[in-house]
Formats: C-alpha cells, structure tokens, sequence
C-alpha cells in the first residue's frame, strides 16, 4: 500500500500564538486547528491535489481538534492521529494532553 502523510494547515494556529499580546501571557488560550490536508502516494510533499481535507464542516467531531493553554501554564499539547482500517478506511483522532 502506498504511503500516507498527514500535512497539517497550522498556519493559523501559528499566526495565532505569535500575534498573542505580551500582557496576557498568563491567560487561558484556546489554539483551533481549523482544517487537516491529507495527501497520499509517492513523494507527498511535493504534491499539489489532496487526498482529502478534514474539516468541522466535513466531520463535526473534529471541532475537538485544539490545544487548549490552562491560565498560568507554559505550555500544551494535541496529538493526532491519522489511522488506515484494513479495508483502507482514514480515520482522524485528535486527543489534548
């Protein structure tokens, strides 16, 4: 089978965080991944057409997808997970830490 890569658009979540203003270092933060582009075959990143785009407006659990900053904490975590069933179904898990 060929192989999958998982391309994150976090462009946003970047942009996010460094546009934080300094006086709310200590504030709770919320860092939304807004869209997953997954492409698949050889040489994956040089590739234009997606396989698929994973989205809250294609699957609605995927508003889970986020990194959430308690006030006070330096840092946070998502992991996600990019899963092929047998039958070569995709599945998509996002889980905070």
């Amino acid at each position: 089978m060929k192989k999958v890569l998982l391309l994150l658009a976090l462009g946003s979540v970047s942009v996010f965080a460094n546009a934080a203003p300094a006086a709310k270092h200590s504030e709770q933060m919320l860092a939304q991944v807004d869209s997953i582009t997954v492409y698949s075959g050889e040489n994956v990143t040089t590739q234009k057409e997606p396989l698929k785009t994973i989205s809250k407006s294609v699957v609605p659990s995927f508003e889970k997808c986020a990194v959430y900053l308690p006030k006070g904490a330096s840092k946070a975590s998502t992991t996600i997970t990019l899963t092929r069933s047998d039958d070569g179904k995709l599945s998509l898990d996002c889980a905070g830490q």
